[in-house]
Order: structure tokens, then C-alpha cells, then sequence
């Protein structure tokens, strides 16, 4: 029996305080990008096989509060990445026209991003970046993610979103879709 189960609640009527860490400090431009970073050493990454239904995807994505995955082959090998964005951006019509399969029978790999697309940083060269300068990559290539790799064990040791360094500086981090290439349009046609 939990001990949630014999415990009376309390009424919040008197509570006026919001605690805060106390060693937490403010995140500018110039504070390292380690700081932003979500290290896969000490947090399991957010996972779907790229096999999984586009629907089934939205789902889980609703059900976890996360806007995005990285995606597996069967034999566990990084394929790509997925976010909510491509789930339900013109992405799904396009792929729908292309291969002529219906919705239900796209699955995440039709929409992700493949990993030969993603721009990655090695974590040694992260460790000596800034904030600003994580934005700035970000910016330069459109990407609301940077995957961080150790290349020497060829591995993804982590990530850093947008969104998460938007929360963390409590302030807007707009970045701007890349312009789409040629080479995007028709390698999108030739799928």
C-alpha cells in the first residue's frame, strides 16, 4: 500500500512561496552550452523505431510531452530524428503523394529527418562553446535541434533544442526554416 493512500492532502490557501534552486544561476549567450545540453550519459534519449506509424508517433509524443525523438533501426542503429513538426507538416502530404501510400501506412522513416541530413558538433568542440554560439549553428542551418557526437566512438551523446534553451534562458529563441534548396525539392521527388 503507498503511503500516497493514508496521507490527508493539504490545501494550498496559505502558500505564498515558490522555491528555487539555490545554485541554478541565470544562462546568458556567453554561459557555456553544456549547461543546455541533454547528455544521454546520465538521461535515457527519448526512442522510436522507424517502424513505427506516424499516428502511433503523434501519440506517443502526446502521451510523453516530448516534441522529439531519435529514431532506430531494428538492430538499434541511429537512423534520423522526428519531431511533431514533421508529423504534422505539409511533410506527411508530400511523402503521401510521392509514394502513393495512404496515411495509416506512412511510418516515422517516411517523414524523419535521416542522419546523413543532421548537422552534428563533437562533444569536444561543445565542451568550449557558448550558448550563443550553439544558436548561431542552429541558425545558420535552420535546425530547432543539434545532436552532439562523440566521433571518436561514434556515438550520439546528446542534444540541444531550442525549445529546451528558450525554457532554461526564459526568453523567446526564434530560429528561422533554412531556405529550401533545389537539391531538397528534388531529392523530396526522386523519394
Amino acid at each position: 500500500m503507498s503511503g500516497l493512500q493514508t496521507i490527508d492532502p493539504l490545501f494550498t490557501t496559505t502558500i505564498r512561496d515558490i522555491q528555487r534552486p539555490s545554485s541554478l544561476s541565470e544562462l546568458t549567450l556567453q554561459s557555456p552550452a553544456i549547461e543546455v545540453l541533454t547528455d544521454f550519459t546520465r538521461q535515457l534519449p527519448m526512442i522510436l523505431e522507424q517502424n513505427t506509424s506516424i499516428d502511433d508517433a503523434r501519440e506517443i509524443m502526446r502521451r510523453t510531452h516530448t516534441k522529439m525523438f531519435l529514431v532506430i533501426d531494428a538492430q538499434e542503429s541511429f537512423r534520423g530524428l522526428i519531431s511533431l513538426e514533421d508529423l504534422v507538416s505539409e511533410k506527411v502530404m508530400t511523402k503521401m503523394g510521392v509514394s502513393r501510400l495512404r496515411r495509416d501506412e506512412l511510418t516515422v522513416e517516411f517523414v524523419m529527418t535521416p542522419r546523413n541530413r543532421l548537422h552534428a558538433i563533437d562533444f569536444k568542440v561543445f565542451q568550449m562553446a557558448t550558448i550563443g554560439e550553439v544558436l548561431a549553428r542552429m541558425q545558420k542551418y535552420g535546425e530547432q535541434h543539434m545532436i552532439v557526437v562523440e566521433a571518436r566512438c561514434e556515438s550520439v551523446r546528446g542534444i540541444v533544442s531550442a525549445h529546451g534553451i528558450a525554457r532554461r534562458m526564459h526568453t523567446p529563441v526564434v530560429i528561422n526554416e533554412r531556405a529550401v534548396l533545389f537539391s531538397d525539392i528534388y531529392n523530396a521527388m526522386a523519394v
